[in-house]
């Protein structure tokens, strides 16, 4: 799973965008760029969804889970059709 998630970074970095880090409202650490999200910290997978979407949502994209490694879960943010 730490492949998965290393490779998905490595992926999103060599889109050109620039990685932001943010907090969530319990604490967790959001990780992300245009098209992916990581998520720390967060009580659940479903929570760590709920963040993930409302990241992507900000760039009219939905959040996919593609992997999870102890307490960090990783998200594509895909284009809705």
């Amino acid at each position: 799973m730490k492949r998965i998630i290393l490779i998905t970074l490595l992926l999103a970095g060599c889109s050109g965008s620039g990685l932001r880090t943010s907090s969530g409202p319990n604490g967790e650490t959001i990780v992300g760029n245009d098209v992916s999200v990581q998520v720390t910290g967060a009580s659940n997978p479903n929570a760590a969804f709920t963040l993930a979407q409302r990241y992507c949502s900000k760039n009219d994209r939905l959040a996919r889970a593609v992997g999870q490694s102890g307490t960090t879960v990783a998200f594509d943010c895909v284009k809705s059709s």
